[in-house]
């Protein structure tokens, strides 16, 4: 197997203000490097975290990797992926692998997860405004979650199996909000609510889905009945 060291230099942005939200990535920091050795898989291709690694917020919440990580890049959704490209081929690729671990770790909220993730890619180097773009693909088709503590395992759920969901959207409408990030700039807040606009179905175990809607792909699609 070879070891492979991306060697990314975390770039400070000046504080700055989102809309009334200040996000002070420059305070944000990434701790460790990031060390993985190539696993082999025919299929996806996976690596193994060889060294332990974090990201340290702004407001001095640590978000840790252990070591032995096996990172798969499951945490981003299809969508990301098309009008973004791959999380490990980029300028954020120490944001994704903190944020695939916040996805499969599952320990903390995943609105959390999300900000955290557009903070730590604006102190690798993103824009802002390409933060925010990356930010409102993750809000729309991310995955989201239960915590431990959620009363749905409890209740609705019980607590052998982990509850791990992502929304169904309308691709198009996701396209559309991408581009009216990139040119407006506009605050956290009313991304979050414009996001939901473009869900379809925010997830089986809370909203019923009609009998005639079927999922293809990450697309909710009508048929005949």
């Amino acid at each position: 197997m070879n070891r492979l060291i991306f060697a990314v230099a975390a770039a400070a942005l000046s504080a700055g203000v989102l809309a009334g939200e200040s996000v002070y990535a420059d305070d944000g920091s990434f701790g460790g490097r990031v060390v993985v050795e190539w696993l082999d898989d025919p299929f996806v291709p996976t690596m193994r975290l060889v060294e332990p690694f974090e990201f340290r917020q702004s407001k001095g919440k640590a978000w840790k990797v252990p070591e032995g990580y096996v990172i798969k890049g499951r945490g981003m959704p299809p969508l990301f992926r098309d009008l973004i490209g791959q999380p490990f081929n980029g300028g954020f690729r120490k944001s994704a692998i903190v944020y695939d671990h916040a996805t499969q770790a599952m320990k903390d909220p995943w609105e959390e997860a999300q900000r955290m993730f557009m903070e730590a890619s604006m102190v690798e180097g993103v824009s802002q405004s390409e933060a925010k773009a990356m930010y409102m693909l993750l809000r729309a088709q991310g995955s989201r979650w239960e915590t431990p503590d959620s009363r749905c395992y409890g209740s609705c759920h019980g607590k052998t199996e982990p509850l791990l969901w992502r929304p169904v959207v309308d691709e198009e409408v996701v396209a559309d909000l991408l581009g009216w990030v990139r040119r407006n700039d506009p605050s956290l807040v009313t991304i979050e609510q414009r996001a939901e606009t473009a869900v379809l179905d925010r997830g089986p175990h809370v909203f019923a889905i009609e009998r005639c809607l079927i999922f293809s792909g990450s697309t909710l699609v009508g048929r005949s009945c």
